[in-house]
C-alpha cells in the first residue's frame, strides 16, 4: 500500500482527527483558538463516527 493511500485511509478514522486537534493545540495556538479547533474537530469526529462503518464493513 502506498504512503498516500495509507494517509487517506487514516484520515477516515475519527481518532486521527482527535490527534490532529491535539497537535494543533500543542503548537502555537492561543488557548481560545486551540479550544475552538479542538471542539470543532471533536464534533466532526463524533459526527463521522456515527456515519462511518467499523472495520470497513458496509452498512
Amino acid at each position: 500500500m502506498s504512503l498516500l493511500a495509507n494517509v487517506i485511509r487514516r484520515t477516515k478514522e475519527p481518532s486521527t482527527w482527535g490527534g490532529i486537534a491535539l497537535l494543533l493545540a500543542l503548537f502555537g495556538l492561543s488557548q481560545e483558538q486551540a479550544k475552538a479547533v479542538t471542539d470543532l474537530l471533536a464534533a466532526a469526529a463524533a459526527l463521522a463516527s456515527i456515519f462511518m462503518p467499523e472495520n470497513g464493513k458496509p452498512t
